[in-house]
């Protein structure tokens, strides 16, 4: 299939998010910052202080957009365990590419930089955690960087869960060890559960506790404050190396551990927008942030773009579901569907001539996002690309299109959390998005430039209204430039002054 590839392939980490389409239709940014979640991440910082361990919750489909920048900050001091859930809904390979890149690169590498205090507590910790350590347990399990584990789970069927008790234990051993040589007894571990929306955090308490406790469903939102809950400890159990807590060899009760179910934290801004589809695409974040139509045919996109790129990593099953389930081939060109590329002309007016000549000129490429969105909307839901983008969400969803991993493991620091994935084509009707952190700087800049220019565009057009109407406006104070370069402010006595004269 590598004729289908276009010869002016884009990455789409390089695409331009403010780039207009060819219709003339801009998507809406993809923000979901409600205010449970703003209040819970402030007491989380803080809340956070008083617990043992932290277990970081991300989606094994999408393990870099769910990864929170600002974890390591938060955690700093702390040991953590980084699991990943739903891993039934991904390859067996894409999991074994994960678990070796966080091995060799570490699964903290493309989180903000800490400062100083942070980077002085995650020393002492390790200082701590060096006094209680023995040869056999040292170096065990250890991720590179300031994660202990990394664990896959299925959190549905219970599958992996026993192995986050053991991670948990081993990794605040040293709590109770330093207990003990004070003459204290042991108490229970206090270990906080953090993540994105709609990860799996509470179904993942439930089976951790055997019972539903906390609330679940699949949709992002339902935890809102923070709440503690008791796991009791197994019957009788053993520490991590085989022999009981303290490496006295026999049996010893254990205090289990306490849980902090949190709501889901997200960024208040999601300047990768790229990233922020694939949330949208894996039902984390609210349904009123986004377009259904415009999530749908770019996860489409996405997953076509990482089954060309081969390996069978991706979604090995998906040519084949969609094939079944939708009646189209989304790797074959158009002329050899009999699928008329009707959508998406560079013309606007809709004259039957603009869609024949569109639709003539393009016969021989590959769907894209869009045209498989439309060919969903006619073989399966009357024409209605609205249910059809449900469709579609739902289907990927619920993993009616097989396993799908929706993110690449890095291969190399440069990689940005995850290796870049090539775009089949290039076509005006594609989402327009930015995916490298490394360029998202620039976007901020160049947004905020845009913003400026749009506000004295607008004040332009007021003044010249003003004046029309016969209106003296008040007079605009500027900033004036002294020698030395800084900016001298109005007195305090002219601020105001003349504000309404004319009026």
């Amino acid at each position: 299939m590598k004729k289908t590839y276009n010869s002016n392939k884009q990455s789409l980490d390089e695409l331009d998010p403010n780039a207009f389409s060819i219709s003339g239709y801009q998507r809406p940014k993809v923000n979901w910052y409600p205010g449970h979640i703003a209040k819970a991440e402030r007491q989380l910082s803080e809340t956070l202080k008083s617990v043992d361990v932290v277990i970081e919750v991300r989606d094994a489909r999408a393990p870099k957009a769910t990864a929170h920048p600002s974890v390591g900050k938060w955690t700093a001091g702390r040991p953590r365990v980084v699991v990943l859930t739903r891993m039934d809904t991904v390859t067996v390979k894409s999991r074994e590419s994960w678990r070796d890149a966080y091995k060799g690169l570490g699964a903290d590498r493309w989180e903000e930089l800490l400062g100083g205090e942070e980077r002085n507590r995650n020393v002492q910790l390790k200082k701590e955690r060096s006094k209680y350590d023995n040869e056999e347990e040292s170096g065990s399990g250890d991720i590179s960087g300031g994660v202990e584990e990394v664990l896959f789970v299925d959190a549905k069927r219970g599958q992996g869960t026993q192995a986050i008790s053991r991670a948990v234990y081993r990794a605040g051993r040293h709590v109770n060890e330093r207990r003990r040589r004070r003459g204290l007894n042991d108490r229970s571990l206090r270990v906080g559960i953090i993540g994105f929306p709609n990860v799996g955090k509470s179904a993942l308490i439930n089976r951790l506790l055997g019972r539903k406790r906390a609330r679940t469903a699949n949709t992002p939102g339902i935890t809102r404050s923070l709440q503690w809950i008791r796991v009791a400890a197994d019957k009788y159990s053993t520490s991590a190396s085989g022999a009981g807590s303290g490496g006295r060899g026999g049996s010893e009760r254990k205090k289990g551990f306490e849980l902090l179910d949190s709501p889901g934290i997200i960024p208040s801004d999601m300047i990768d927008q790229n990233d922020a589809l694939l949330l949208a695409a894996c039902n984390s974040v609210g349904v009123g942030a986004y377009d259904n139509q415009a999530v749908a045919a770019y996860l489409c996109d996405r997953i076509q773009s990482l089954v060309l790129m081969g390996d069978n990593i991706a979604a090995p099953q998906w040519r084949q579901k969609c094939v079944e389930r939708y009646g189209f081939d989304p790797l074959l060109p158009l002329s050899e569907q009999n699928i008329a590329a009707r959508w998406g002309s560079d013309n606007t007016d809709g004259s039957a001539k603009t869609w024949i000549d569109f639709a003539a000129t393009n016969q021989d490429r590959i769907p894209t996002g869009e045209d498989m969105l439309f060919i969903v909307a006619d073989k399966t839901c009357k024409g209605d690309p609205e249910n059809a983008a449900r469709k579609l969400l739902q289907d990927f969803r619920s993993g009616r299109m097989g396993p799908v991993s929706l993110q690449l493991a890095p291969k190399s620091e440069g990689d940005d959390g995850q290796s870049r994935v090539e775009n089949a084509y290039q076509d005006g009707l594609n989402v327009r998005v930015v995916a490298s952190p490394s360029d998202l700087k620039r976007a901020v800049e160049e947004q905020d430039m845009r913003q400026r220019e749009e506000i004295q565009q607008r004040a332009n057009a007021a003044m010249v209204a003003a004046k029309e109407k016969g209106l003296d406006l008040p007079p605009v104070v500027e900033d004036v430039e002294e020698e030395e370069g800084s900016t001298q402010k109005p007195a305090e006595s002219e601020v105001g002054k003349g504000l309404f004269d004319g009026w």
